[in-house]
Protein backbone atom coordinates (compact mmCIF):
# COMPACT_ATOMS: atom_id res chain seq x y z
CA UNK A 1 0.00 0.00 0.00
CA UNK A 2 1.30 3.48 -1.44
CA UNK A 3 0.78 6.30 0.78
CA UNK A 4 1.84 9.98 -0.20
CA UNK A 5 2.69 13.11 1.78
CA UNK A 6 0.69 15.84 -0.05
CA UNK A 7 1.49 19.47 0.13
CA UNK A 8 -2.10 20.62 -0.47
CA UNK A 9 -4.29 20.85 2.72
CA UNK A 10 -7.28 21.36 0.67
CA UNK A 11 -8.77 18.20 1.40
CA UNK A 12 -11.96 19.41 4.24
CA UNK A 13 -14.59 17.22 1.97
CA UNK A 14 -12.77 14.38 3.09
CA UNK A 15 -13.60 14.34 6.75
CA UNK A 16 -16.38 14.12 9.05
CA UNK A 17 -17.01 17.52 10.22
CA UNK A 18 -17.98 16.12 13.66
CA UNK A 19 -15.10 14.26 14.42
CA UNK A 20 -13.94 15.21 17.94
CA UNK A 21 -11.39 17.98 19.03
CA UNK A 22 -12.21 19.07 15.03
CA UNK A 23 -11.23 22.62 15.46
CA UNK A 24 -7.86 21.02 15.98
CA UNK A 25 -8.14 19.44 12.20
CA UNK A 26 -9.60 22.41 10.66
CA UNK A 27 -7.06 25.09 11.56
CA UNK A 28 -4.61 22.78 9.90
CA UNK A 29 -7.07 22.35 6.83
CA UNK A 30 -7.67 26.01 6.25
CA UNK A 31 -3.74 26.64 6.79
CA UNK A 32 -3.74 28.45 10.68
CA UNK A 33 -1.97 25.71 12.34
CA UNK A 34 0.88 23.03 10.23
CA UNK A 35 0.66 19.77 10.08
CA UNK A 36 1.15 16.91 7.61
CA UNK A 37 -1.51 15.01 5.25
CA UNK A 38 -0.99 11.37 3.70
CA UNK A 39 -3.20 10.52 0.57
CA UNK A 40 -3.86 7.65 -1.46
CA UNK A 41 -3.36 9.86 -4.75
CA UNK A 42 -2.21 13.16 -5.15
CA UNK A 43 -4.01 14.20 -7.46
CA UNK A 44 -7.32 12.88 -6.76
CA UNK A 45 -7.38 11.52 -3.25
CA UNK A 46 -10.16 9.38 -1.94
CA UNK A 47 -8.43 8.54 1.22
CA UNK A 48 -5.99 10.75 3.84
CA UNK A 49 -4.79 10.37 7.39
CA UNK A 50 -3.60 13.73 8.86
CA UNK A 51 -0.92 14.40 11.72
CA UNK A 52 -1.03 18.23 13.53
CA UNK A 53 2.79 18.86 14.50
CA UNK A 54 2.08 17.93 17.90
CA UNK A 55 0.66 14.74 16.89
CA UNK A 56 -3.17 15.07 17.22
CA UNK A 57 -4.17 12.40 14.10
CA UNK A 58 -7.20 12.58 12.08
CA UNK A 59 -8.30 9.86 9.19
CA UNK A 60 -10.85 10.32 5.85
CA UNK A 61 -14.37 9.56 5.65
CA UNK A 62 -14.32 5.44 4.58
CA UNK A 63 -10.59 5.36 5.17
CA UNK A 64 -9.73 1.60 4.69
CA UNK A 65 -7.54 -0.78 7.10
CA UNK A 66 -4.93 -1.01 5.25
CA UNK A 67 -4.33 2.56 4.09
CA UNK A 68 -4.84 3.66 7.99
CA UNK A 69 -2.46 1.16 9.09
CA UNK A 70 0.44 2.45 6.74
CA UNK A 71 -0.61 5.76 7.17
CA UNK A 72 0.07 5.48 10.65
CA UNK A 73 3.26 3.76 10.53
CA UNK A 74 4.98 6.31 8.36
CA UNK A 75 4.02 9.06 10.78
CA UNK A 76 4.72 7.60 13.67
CA UNK A 77 8.51 7.25 13.14
CA UNK A 78 8.83 11.06 13.68
CA UNK A 79 7.06 10.97 17.06
CA UNK A 80 4.34 9.79 19.07
CA UNK A 81 0.48 9.81 17.92
CA UNK A 82 -3.04 10.85 19.09
CA UNK A 83 -5.61 9.03 16.87
CA UNK A 84 -9.18 10.93 16.77
CA UNK A 85 -12.58 9.49 15.70
CA UNK A 86 -11.97 6.14 16.65
CA UNK A 87 -13.39 3.39 18.94
CA UNK A 88 -11.16 0.14 19.88
CA UNK A 89 -11.83 -3.23 20.64
CA UNK A 90 -10.45 -6.32 20.06
CA UNK A 91 -12.86 -6.43 17.28
CA UNK A 92 -14.73 -4.32 15.04
CA UNK A 93 -11.72 -1.73 15.23
CA UNK A 94 -9.72 -1.19 11.85
CA UNK A 95 -7.17 1.20 13.67
CA UNK A 96 -4.17 -0.91 15.19
CA UNK A 97 -3.81 -1.67 18.95
CA UNK A 98 -2.71 1.67 20.77
CA UNK A 99 -0.07 1.82 23.39
CA UNK A 100 -2.85 3.53 25.69
CA UNK A 101 -6.65 4.55 25.43
CA UNK A 102 -7.76 8.31 26.83
CA UNK A 103 -11.09 8.65 27.78
CA UNK A 104 -12.38 12.02 26.95
CA UNK A 105 -15.54 14.16 26.95
CA UNK A 106 -16.66 16.89 24.16
CA UNK A 107 -18.89 19.79 24.98
CA UNK A 108 -20.62 21.69 21.84
CA UNK A 109 -23.90 23.68 21.34
CA UNK A 110 -24.44 26.60 23.78
CA UNK A 111 -26.78 29.37 23.10
CA UNK A 112 -24.55 32.39 23.24
CA UNK A 113 -28.13 34.22 23.79
CA UNK A 114 -28.55 32.89 27.42
CA UNK A 115 -28.97 34.99 30.55
CA UNK A 116 -26.43 32.74 32.43
CA UNK A 117 -23.45 33.66 30.36
CA UNK A 118 -24.53 37.61 31.01
CA UNK A 119 -24.58 36.70 34.74
CA UNK A 120 -21.19 35.43 34.58
CA UNK A 121 -19.98 38.43 32.88
CA UNK A 122 -21.44 40.53 35.85
CA UNK A 123 -19.38 38.61 38.22
CA UNK A 124 -16.07 40.42 37.25
CA UNK A 125 -14.98 40.95 40.90
CA UNK A 126 -14.62 44.74 41.70
CA UNK A 127 -10.95 45.72 40.58
CA UNK A 128 -10.23 42.64 38.00
CA UNK A 129 -9.97 43.27 34.81
CA UNK A 130 -10.26 41.65 31.24
CA UNK A 131 -6.78 41.54 29.33
CA UNK A 132 -6.64 40.26 26.02
CA UNK A 133 -3.04 37.83 26.04
CA UNK A 134 0.02 39.61 23.74
CA UNK A 135 3.27 39.17 22.97
CA UNK A 136 4.18 40.70 26.75
CA UNK A 137 1.68 38.78 28.19
CA UNK A 138 2.02 35.61 26.70
CA UNK A 139 5.49 35.29 28.43
CA UNK A 140 4.38 35.29 31.53
CA UNK A 141 1.02 32.96 31.08
CA UNK A 142 1.51 29.87 32.96
CA UNK A 143 0.60 27.84 29.78
CA UNK A 144 2.73 30.11 27.99
CA UNK A 145 4.72 26.48 26.85
CA UNK A 146 1.38 24.56 25.76
CA UNK A 147 0.06 27.36 23.17
CA UNK A 148 3.25 27.38 21.65
CA UNK A 149 3.59 23.33 21.28
CA UNK A 150 -0.05 23.32 19.88
CA UNK A 151 -0.09 26.54 17.92
CA UNK A 152 3.13 25.55 16.61
CA UNK A 153 4.76 28.98 17.73
CA UNK A 154 4.34 31.87 19.80
CA UNK A 155 3.98 33.94 16.89
CA UNK A 156 1.55 31.78 15.16
CA UNK A 157 -0.49 31.69 19.21
CA UNK A 158 -0.44 35.55 18.59
CA UNK A 159 -1.92 35.54 14.86
CA UNK A 160 -4.31 32.44 14.42
CA UNK A 161 -4.95 32.47 18.10
CA UNK A 162 -6.78 34.14 21.00
CA UNK A 163 -6.57 34.86 24.57
CA UNK A 164 -7.56 36.34 27.74
CA UNK A 165 -6.44 36.47 31.17
CA UNK A 166 -8.32 38.04 34.16
CA UNK A 167 -6.12 40.28 35.95
CA UNK A 168 -5.74 41.89 39.55
CA UNK A 169 -3.26 44.73 38.83
CA UNK A 170 -0.54 43.04 37.04
CA UNK A 171 -1.67 39.57 38.53
CA UNK A 172 -2.70 37.11 36.36
CA UNK A 173 -5.68 35.27 38.15
CA UNK A 174 -7.16 33.12 35.30
CA UNK A 175 -5.96 32.22 31.65
CA UNK A 176 -8.72 30.96 28.71
CA UNK A 177 -7.56 30.47 25.38
CA UNK A 178 -8.75 29.37 21.57
CA UNK A 179 -6.02 27.08 20.86
CA UNK A 180 -7.33 26.51 17.34
CA UNK A 181 -10.18 28.18 14.90
CA UNK A 182 -11.78 25.55 12.90
CA UNK A 183 -14.22 25.36 10.79
CA UNK A 184 -17.50 26.88 12.64
CA UNK A 185 -16.06 25.57 16.23
CA UNK A 186 -13.78 27.00 17.91
CA UNK A 187 -11.55 25.00 20.75
CA UNK A 188 -11.61 26.91 24.80
CA UNK A 189 -9.60 25.84 27.81
CA UNK A 190 -9.10 27.55 31.06
CA UNK A 191 -6.57 27.57 33.82
CA UNK A 192 -6.65 29.69 37.27
CA UNK A 193 -3.85 30.09 39.34
CA UNK A 194 -3.78 27.59 41.77
CA UNK A 195 -4.72 29.51 45.34
CA UNK A 196 -7.50 31.18 43.25
CA UNK A 197 -9.18 28.38 42.23
CA UNK A 198 -12.77 27.41 43.09
CA UNK A 199 -13.97 30.92 43.09
CA UNK A 200 -15.50 31.08 39.91
CA UNK A 201 -13.64 32.83 37.67
CA UNK A 202 -12.59 30.74 35.00
CA UNK A 203 -16.60 30.15 33.95
CA UNK A 204 -16.38 34.28 34.01
CA UNK A 205 -13.11 34.57 32.06
CA UNK A 206 -14.58 32.35 29.91
CA UNK A 207 -17.64 34.09 28.89
CA UNK A 208 -15.16 37.51 27.61
CA UNK A 209 -14.15 34.45 25.05
CA UNK A 210 -16.65 32.84 24.11
CA UNK A 211 -18.05 36.49 22.90
CA UNK A 212 -15.10 37.42 20.86
CA UNK A 213 -15.63 33.80 19.23
CA UNK A 214 -19.30 34.46 18.30
CA UNK A 215 -18.16 38.27 17.06
CA UNK A 216 -15.38 36.41 14.50
CA UNK A 217 -18.32 33.61 13.60
CA UNK A 218 -17.05 31.25 15.75
CA UNK A 219 -18.73 28.71 18.20
CA UNK A 220 -16.69 27.33 21.86
CA UNK A 221 -16.30 23.76 21.77
CA UNK A 222 -14.43 22.45 25.15
CA UNK A 223 -13.01 19.32 25.49
CA UNK A 224 -11.08 17.83 28.13
CA UNK A 225 -10.30 13.93 30.01
CA UNK A 226 -12.93 12.28 31.55
CA UNK A 227 -10.88 12.44 35.05
CA UNK A 228 -10.84 16.29 34.95
CA UNK A 229 -14.21 17.19 36.72
CA UNK A 230 -13.21 21.01 37.47
CA UNK A 231 -13.23 21.38 33.55
CA UNK A 232 -16.52 19.42 33.38
CA UNK A 233 -17.89 21.42 35.73
CA UNK A 234 -16.61 24.82 33.81
CA UNK A 235 -18.01 23.96 30.70
CA UNK A 236 -21.22 22.94 32.39
CA UNK A 237 -22.00 26.23 33.92
CA UNK A 238 -21.04 27.90 30.60
CA UNK A 239 -24.21 26.40 29.59
CA UNK A 240 -23.10 23.90 26.58
CA UNK A 241 -26.18 21.50 25.87
CA UNK A 242 -24.31 18.66 24.08
CA UNK A 243 -21.83 16.28 25.54
CA UNK A 244 -20.54 13.25 23.83
CA UNK A 245 -18.06 10.37 25.19
CA UNK A 246 -14.89 9.86 22.57
CA UNK A 247 -11.71 7.80 22.76
CA UNK A 248 -7.93 9.01 21.84
CA UNK A 249 -6.09 5.85 20.86
CA UNK A 250 -2.52 6.82 21.85
CA UNK A 251 0.58 5.84 19.49
CA UNK A 252 4.05 5.56 20.77
CA UNK A 253 6.56 6.28 18.06
CA UNK A 254 8.43 4.08 16.13
CA UNK A 255 12.08 3.41 16.39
Amino acid sequence: MQVIECTNQALPELFDPEVPDNPVLWAVLNGRHSGRALVDNVLSPSQCVLRTDPGLTFASHQVSQEFLQHALAYLRRDGELWLHGFKWSDSGSIAPRPNRISQRIEFYDYDPNDSRLEELKARLPQGFNIQRIDRDLIERCEWRDEMKFYCGSLENFLSNALGFCLMHGQEIICEAYVSSFGATYAEIGAITREYYRGKGYAPTTCTFLLQECEQRGFHGYWSCEMDNLASIRVARKLGFRREKLYQVLEYDRLR
